[in-house]
């Protein structure tokens, strides 16, 4: 029998239907495989009668917290992590999908050296039950490849992972959004070494799926804030590029604007070239320097405009010369934005990047 000391957090939202048949099953594991496990259940302020339940049940052994602030899943398993006491930690489902047979298996490839264990559909042995639907299957296979980038274990989606509490502590800039902890504690506990135990993946009997657009819109968000953690130059970077092209567009759109109201074309072009500055300013301070937001905006915005000043001055003459050359605004506008960011992308990024958006 295995004395390792296991805390199994299992994060809830109105579960009160799938609670018991759960208990129930981690109460076997505990019974023939490990008679240290705890059991510490995250309620997100359910009022569906989950106190109660747990009360009756009268397990010693399992432990219910209830939150009312700060609501929703990864910051309910972050709180159910530091809440353990046990030295290896389970985190899954309260809706059955996931097997409490498998801990044992999560809990000795821990025991083996593994940083991290992963309750997996994708590996040898593991499988999905029939009626999962094909957008369901789908939108599980996109998640992974947009894992890609951190680990290269196969369902980092699963949700049902185990890990050990020190790791844990050792955690660094923990964030998370959505509903997909797994990754973000694999790549801000820095865990190399992956194991997949391979589980049988249920479909949810009883309740409703947490599954919407709003969720997997919290997945990309989630995606971001890791690639701004492991790759902050690389993705400062692309967006600051990014924005530069969208500043390029806007600043085509405005010479439209601004040569109908004004009819000298220093005027005109003069005002686009500041407003499509001003553009990427905002959207740069916001999204490429997402961790400079707590100095002076004015002194940035001012820092911004004196960086900017040759590639802006290109862009400008560059688009006086061809309208009088008797080019149209629009294309005079899109050369000149072409050129004029062409000569201040690298310089740009460098120059506001260690000057003006410095943490």
């Amino acid at each position: 029998m295995n004395n390792a000391t296991v805390t199994v957090i299992v994060p809830t939202y109105q579960e009160f239907d799938s609670l018991p048949s759960l208990l129930t099953a981690i109460e076997l594991v505990r019974s023939e495989s490990l008679p240290n496990l705890q059991v510490i259940i995250v309620d997100d302020d359910s009022q569906d009668g989950t106190e109660a339940l747990i009360a009756e049940m009268k397990r010693d052994w399992v432990q219910l917290c209830i939150r009312t602030k700060d609501r929703g899943l990864s910051p309910a398993v972050i709180a159910g992590l530091n809440a353990a006491n046990g030295e290896f930690c389970v985190v899954m489902d309260a809706d059955g999908s996931h097997p409490a047979s498998a801990i044992p298996a999560m809990v000795s490839a821990l025991q083996n050296g593994a940083e991290f264990a992963v309750g997996s559909r994708y590996v040898s042995g593991g499988t999905t039950e029939d009626g999962w639907g094909f957008l369901r299957w789908l939108n599980s296979k996109v998640a992974t490849v947009m894992a890609r980038p951190f680990t290269k274990v196969l369902d980092p989606m699963s949700g049902f992972l185990a890990l050990r509490k020190s790791s844990f502590e050792n955690s660094h800039q923990l964030n998370p959004v959505g509903y997909k902890i797994g990754l973000e504690l694999i790549v801000k506990c820095d865990c190399k070494k992956v194991t997949e135990v391979p589980i049988h993946f249920s479909t949810r009997q009883l309740g409703e799926s947490k599954l919407t657009l709003s969720v997997q819109w919290q997945y990309l968000q989630h995606i971001i804030r890791l690639l701004r953690f492991t790759h902050p130059t690389f993705v400062s970077f692309f967006t600051f590029a990014a924005v530069g092209l969208s500043g390029a567009g806007f600043y085509v759109l405005a010479n439209i604007v601004t040569s109908q109201i004004f009819s000298t074309n220093a005027v005109s072009i003069g005002l686009a070239a500041w407003l499509a500055m001003s553009w990427n300013f905002i959207w740069d301070r916001k999204y490429a320097f997402w961790n400079s937001q707590n100095r002076s905006i004015v002194k940035q915005y001012l820092g911004f405009i004196l960086i900017c000043t040759f590639p802006l001055l290109c862009n400008y003459f560059i688009t006086m010369y061809l309208a009088s050359e008797n080019y149209n605004i629009p294309l005079a506008a899109l050369y000149g934005a072409s050129i004029g960011s062409a000569i201040g992308i690298v310089f740009n990024f460098l120059m506001t990047r260690f000057f003006v958006f410095e943490k």
